[in-house]
This record gives structure tokens, C-alpha cells and sequence, in this order.
């Protein structure tokens, strides 16, 4: 520990906690002992030698922090001492002790190097005051030293910070100008840093977005506006878009802070200066954009989706308002595209929707939108138009694009569409109400059949409106089992003996009370409801079956109505075949009544299903025969056993003579191909007097029974075989 003094520590403080050590080199002994005793009373340790090899020998060893020398020693002067120990590149402050009274003495001795001149006899206030200023002075020295290696450390660290970082930081004098930039901006633009400096900001900002940097810096220049961040393109000479995106982040620093922040450089001009950072984002932008793309357009096809569309169709309505134009939404469905998925797979279909896609785009004007929204519909947004005929022209071009056939593994496929329009303002003011009356005439158009098209009428709105309560109270009579089965007889010409029911799902309505299923089949069909439907009945005419079986009243088959989309379940055989077994009923008993339809919708699906029932025992039907897609193909590939001919032939017989042609005809494939002839609907003697003549075995109307309750239907069985009259 340094002290300046007898007592006490003075403020100024040493380095470290050891004593200075002083070294005196003196030949007069006891002027060198009092010396010594002297700087030892003050709180330093002394130490002595009478020579100058002396003490330089002891100073090549020995630490020391301050020398007293005698100029004139037995061996060398006291000028040779200082001139040694500067040599050596010690940095030892040396003061001069002479008892010659001229100056030259002293000046030799400071230009030499020594800290200090003293000369004798010494007053020993007087050179305790000279030591202490001299140890101060070394001891500023060393702390100047200390600090200043300190900042170099600190401005290296900083300096590697700035370079390595992955940032680009400049700064920017008061003419927006860069002063300095990190070397970065080479790895991340190709711009080499030696070629910036100097030059405007804005030479480095991609040419778009330079009035708005041009509009920061002058901000910036503003000494009570905070910092501010904004997103430039920098020009870029290795990016194929020839720039890259940066946050880009710029403060004002005072000028006494600038000009610390780098050597000062020619191009500096006095007045405030600019710090800044530029981060690159270019790949988080990428990847928000490409999020941002797939949140708002169809995989598949790369097409607006539902919400895109949407956001389009709210924007069209407020342009067409603003500018009293007329515009279509058209709601877009292809007919029957999920026989593709089931004949070929998904990714043959995938690859006809894409192409779909394509062609429709094709027909369409700038403005206009299309989108796919979901499967094979789509939905375009065509504007403006001045009439329904410039939507129908619209139409018949999509219509000439896709009737070109698509090609599957070298097979021509023929592909038509339906389609529905609403048109703004006359059909709706929102996007909701466009899409929903836009869905709703598709819907009506297509009964007219696949390609065709319909224009919104208030009255598809109330129609729409009726079947979506319909569907609703559907599902909650499901809950409920609102339902029960009538029982139509079928019955052998012949001998009017009961040869078999079928049986026909009633809904009992709380308010409406029963219905039938032409008031609720088909929206249970559109819905997929008419799957649990078709398991309750199945279930039902099994338990009330095997009721009649254990009473010995039972016909020999019952005939229930099978949906397409039953046969669509993957596990529909062995859930039909469980319920037979849960209630312990023959499989010959039941026989399964399928339409037409279902040639089409998956015909080689549809056989594999039916024949593992067949395998099992149970009987197919086909019923209206006749009346929708009728193939003599298919009634060979089918385990089919009985034909069921529509009622509308039957009807036909007492007015029109054509139909009996008609008639004879699908009785003679059903005797050709060896199955059981039924006739639906047979209402008069008549119509059963010329269906008896043609050899039809069965007939199922009003003249032999209307369809009857199950309570009912198990009275009439227990009396006997004979059906009831028209009246029963």
C-alpha cells in the first residue's frame, strides 16, 4: 500500500497492496543510511548500495518503484545510471541527487530521463515531497496505461461484435451519407463495404422503396424523433430478385457520440449523425408469404380457396355498389366425379381436377375469380356483366372446355358440369347470401340433370330453407326413433297367396304427423342420414320377422329398400349380417331391394358387396326397373333375383297400349334370365288380368292391400293365407 505520508492513506491509491520499494545508490554510507531511515519513518521500504554497478545489478533482479542516485558515484556517474536503466526499456522513474550547484547537471540528468533533479543538503520535507510526486506520477502512468488498455480491449471486442454480426450496421452523417458499415453487408448484398463508404443510404435501397427511406432519413434528422424501424429492400447483386428484404432500424446520435463511433473520415461534415441496424428477413418474409399463400388457396389446384374467394367477392361488392355494376356467382359441381375416385383412386382423380382447373381458367377474363371449394365444386366470381346472357356465354365456353375428353391411363373420359348463379345485386348484398343462393339453384339445376344450370328464384330460397328443417328435425327423430314400418303384401298371381312384405319406413312427425318417405328420403340421401335410417330399419324388420316366425304367421321374405350410400361403408356385409344374427333371422328371409342407380355409382364395388350377401343367403331385387339406367350387361354381372317393374308401367296399362310393350318386354328378360317377376302398383282387375296373361308371378298395390302397420300386418297373417280386399 502506498502512503504519501507518516499517518494515515492518502487518496490517492497504488495498484496493488505491496509497500514501495525504494532503491538508494549512494557511496557516502551515512548519508545513505539517514536517507534510508527517513523514507522508512514515511511508510516506504528502502534499501541502499555505494556503487553504480552496484544498484544497476540490483535493479536487473530485484522489483523496485523509485531510485535515488547520486551523480557522482566511485564507478560511474549518476547520468550513466539513468541512461542504463532507460535503455533496458524500464519504465523506473529515477531521480538525480547532486551536491553541484550548476544547472547543467540537472538538465543533462532530465534530458537522460530522470523523473527528478534534488540537490544537496536536502531538506527532508522537501524530498518526501518530490518522491511523492514522482510515485504519484507513476502511479497516473500506470493507471492512463491500465485505462487505456482497457478501452483498446473494449474497442476490439467491439470492433469483432460489429464485424461478425449478423446485422448490417452503419452510420450515416448529417447528409445521410455512410460513414462506416460492417462487413456484412459483403455476405449479404455482394457489395463490397470499401465501396459504400461515402455514398448516399439511399444508393443501397432497392429503387422501389427509395422515396420511402428518403422519407425516414429526413424524419430521422428531426432531434425529437425517437427511433424508427421500417422495412426496406436493399439492392442485392446476388439474388435473382436483385434485392432482399431488411428490418431496418435508424436513431439520431449526437455529434460528440458519431464522432467516437470511427476514426474521423474526409467525407464527415459537422452536425448530428445517424446509427442504424439492418437485419435481414428476406426468408422469415418468404416463409410468411408462402404460409400466408397455402392459408389462402387450394393445395390441389393452386386456386383461391373459400375464404380468399370470399375476401374477393366482399371487395367486388363494394366496387360494384360504388360503381352500380352488375357481377355472377356461380357455384360449379362435376357430375358424378366420384365414380372417378372410386374406378381409378385419388391421385388419377386429383390430376382430372387439376386439369379441370386448368380449363376452366381458361375461359375466364381478367377480373374474374375462380376457386375451388371443396372437392369437384368451384366457385367463380364473374364481373361485371350487363345481362344473364353474358353469364350463359360464360357457361357454354366451360361447357366446350370440358367436354373435350380427359384422358385415364389412355381411356377418354367424358366430364360435364352443373351449375348454379346468383347475381348481385338482385340475389343478395353480402358474400353469404350470394354463396348460399348460388348453392341453391346448383342444387335445383341438377335436377334437370348433369350439365345444366339454373339462375336463383326466391322460391329455390323457402325451398331450401323447408328441407334444412327438414334435416334437422331428421336428425332429431333419429335421436328419438320417430319412426315405424308399414308392411306392403306381396302376392302370388296365381294362387293370391302371400309369396312376401316389403317393408316401408313411416316417420311419425310430432306435428305433421306420419309421413312418408317421399317427404324426407331425399334430403336423408343428400345428408348421409339415410345410413342410421337404413340400420333402424334393418333392424326393426329383423326383430319384428323373427316376432312373426316365433308366432308361425311369418311371410317367406321381407323386402327392404337399400340406399347406394349403405353399400359405399367398408364394413357394410358384416354389419348386415350381424344384425340377421343378432335376431336369429334366416338370411333367405330377407331380400334387399336396390335401384338402377346403383349400376352407376360403383358398379364393380356394388357386385363384390351383393355377391358376398347372395354367398350368404340373402336375396337382391332390383326395383323400378326400367325407369332409370337400365343395362341387360348389368343384370348378367349382378347376383340378382328378382325384378320389380315400376308402378308408371303398370299404370299405364288401362290408357296407353304402348306401354304394354314396354311391359312385355321386362317380362320376357326376367323369364330369360330365370328371376321372379313382381309388379308395383297394381291397382285394378285389369291391370291384374294383363299381367297374369304375360306371365308375371307377383304383384304388390291397393288391389291386394295399401301397406299396412306391423300390429295390423300380424292380425291379417294370423287369419290365414288369402290377402285382404281393396277395402281391408
Amino acid at each position: 500500500m502506498i502512503y504519501w505520508g507518516d499517518k494515515g492513506k492518502s487518496e490517492d491509491r497504488a495498484m496493488d497492496d505491496e509497500r514501495v520499494r525504494i532503491l538508494i545508490i549512494e557511496d557516502d554510507t551515512r548519508f545513505a543510511q539517514s536517507m534510508a531511515s527517513l523514507l522508512c519513518n514515511a511508510g516506504w521500504s528502502a534499501e541502499t548500495c555505494l556503487t553504480g554497478v552496484a544498484g544497476l545489478g540490483r535493479l536487473a533482479t530485484e522489483p523496485y518503484d523509485l531510485v535515488l542516485v547520486d551523480i557522482n558515484l566511485p564507478d560511474m556517474s549518476g547520468h550513466e545510471v539513468v541512461r542504463v536503466v532507460r535503455e533496458r526499456g524500464e519504465n523506473l522513474p529515477v531521480i538525480v541527487v547532486s551536491g553541484e550547484t550548476q544547472i547543467d547537471a540537472a538538465i543533462q540528468a532530465l534530458r537522460l530521463g530522470a523523473a527528478d533533479f534534488v540537490r544537496k543538503p536536502i531538506e527532508p520535507d522537501f524530498l518526501l515531497h518530490r518522491i511523492r510526486g514522482v510515485l504519484r506520477q507513476r502511479w497516473l502512468e500506470r493507471e492512463y496505461k491500465s485505462f487505456q488498455h482497457l478501452v483498446n480491449q473494449s474497442e476490439r471486442l467491439h470492433r469483432f461484435l460489429v464485424d461478425n454480426s449478423p446485422d448490417i450496421i452503419f452510420t450515416l452523417d448529417e447528409d445521410n451519407r455512410i460513414t462506416f458499415i460492417n462487413d456484412r453487408v459483403q455476405e449479404s448484398l455482394g457489395i463490397a463495404r470499401q465501396d459504400l463508404l461515402g455514398r448516399p443510404m439511399v444508393d443501397l435501397v432497392y429503387a422501389d422503396d427509395r422515396e420511402r427511406a428518403r422519407y425516414v432519413l429526413r424524419e430521422r434528422q428531426n432531434e425529437n424523433q425517437p427511433p424508427q424501424t421500417v422495412e426496406l429492400r436493399l439492392t442485392s447483386s446476388q439474388d435473382s430478385k436483385g434485392y432482399r428484404i431488411f428490418q431496418t432500424y435508424f436513431s439520431s446520435i449526437t455529434e460528440a457520440n458519431c464522432s467516437s463511433l470511427h476514426p474521423p473520415q474526409p467525407w464527415e461534415t459537422e452536425g448530428s449523425c445517424c446509427y442504424g441496424v439492418a437485419r435481414d428477413i428476406t426468408d422469415q418474409r418468404e416463409a410468411t408469404q408462402w404460409a400466408t399463400y397455402h392459408v389462402n388457396h387450394d393445395a390441389l389446384t393452386g386456386l383461391p380457396n373459400r375464404q380468399l374467394f370470399r375476401d374477393r367477392l366482399g371487395l367486388a361488392i363494394t366496387q360494384a355498389m360504388r360503381n352500380r355494376e352488375r357481377f355472377a356467382v356461380i357455384h360449379l359441381n362435376m357430375d358424378r366425379f366420384s365414380a372417378i375416385n372410386s374406378l381409378y383412386g385419388h391421385a388419377r382423380a386429383d390430376e382430372v381436377l387439376r386439369q379441370i382447373s386448368e380449363r376452366i381458367q381458361r375461359c375466364l377474363r381478367g377480373g374474374d375469380t375462380l376457386a375451388r371449394l371443396a372437392a369437384d365444386e368451384f366457385l367463380l366470381l364473374n364481373l361485371p356483366i350487363r345481362s344473364e346472357d353474358d353469364v350463359q356465354a360464360v357457361l357454354e365456353r366451360i361447357a366446350q372446355e370440358l367436354a373435350e375428353p380427359f384422358m385415364i391411363d389412355d381411356t377418354p373420359l367424358k366430364l360435364t358440369a352443373s351449375a348454379g348463379v346468383a347475381l348481385y345485386p338482385e340475389h343478395g348484398d353480402s358474400p353469404e347470401a350470394l354463396i348460399r343462393h348460388a348453392n341453391i339453384a346448383l342444387y335445383h339445376g341438377r335436377r334437370a340433370g348433369g350439365g345444366s344450370h339454373a339462375f336463383f328464384q326466391e322460391a329455390m330460397r323457402a325451398d331450401a330453407d323447408q328441407r334444412l328443417h327438414i334435416e334437422h328435425q331428421l336428425q332429431r327423430a333419429i335421436e328419438l326413433k320417430q319412426f315405424e314400418l308399414h308392411f306392403q303384401p306381396q302376392v302370388d298371381i296365381a294362387n293370391r297367396r302371400i309369396r312376401g312384405v316389403e317393408a316401408l319406413l313411416r316417420w311419425n312427425h310430432p306435428e305433421r304427423g306420419l309421413l312418408s318417405p317421399n317427404e324426407f328420403i331425399g334430403v336423408a340421401e343428400e345428408t348421409g342420414l339415410i345410413v342410421p335410417l337404413s340400420k333402424w330399419v334393418l333392424d326393426e324388420s329383423c326383430r319384428l320377422l323373427r316376432q312373426w316366425i316365433d308366432l308361425g304367421i311369418a311371410p317367406p321374405r321381407v323386402g327392404i329398400n337399400l340406399s347406394p350410400r349403405c353399400l359405399d361403408l367398408p364394413t357394410f356385409v358384416d354389419c348386415f349380417m350381424s344384425s340377421l344374427d343378432q335376431h336369429g333371422v334366416p338370411a333367405e328371409r330377407i331380400e334387399v331391394e336396390i335401384t338402377e342407380n346403383l349400376f352407376i355409382h360403383d358398379p364393380a364395388m356394388a357386385v363384390s358387396k351383393l355377391r358376398d350377401l347372395t354367398i350368404r343367403g340373402v336375396r337382391i331385387a332390383i326395383d323400378d326397373f326400367g325407369t332409370q339406367y337400365s343395362s341387360l350387361g348389368y343384370l348378367q354381372k349382378f347376383p340378382i333375383h328378382t325384378l320389380k317393374i315400376d308402378k308408371s308401367f303398370v299404370w299405364e296399362i288401362d290408357r296407353d297400349v304402348s306401354q304394354h310393350t314396354i311391359i312385355k318386354a321386362i317380362i320376357s328378360i326376367g323369364h330369360g334370365l330365370g328371376l321372379n317377376l313382381i309388379a308395383e302398383g297394381v291397382e285394378t282387375e285389369a291391370q291384374l288380368r294383363f299381367l297374369r296373361e304375360q306371365g308375371c308371378s307377383e304383384i304388390q298395390g291397393f288391389l291386394i292391400s295399401r301397406p299396412l302397420p306391423g300390429r295390423k300386418l300380424e292380425q291379417w297373417l294370423a287369419r290365414g293365407a288369402h290377402p285382404p280386399t281393396l277395402n281391408a
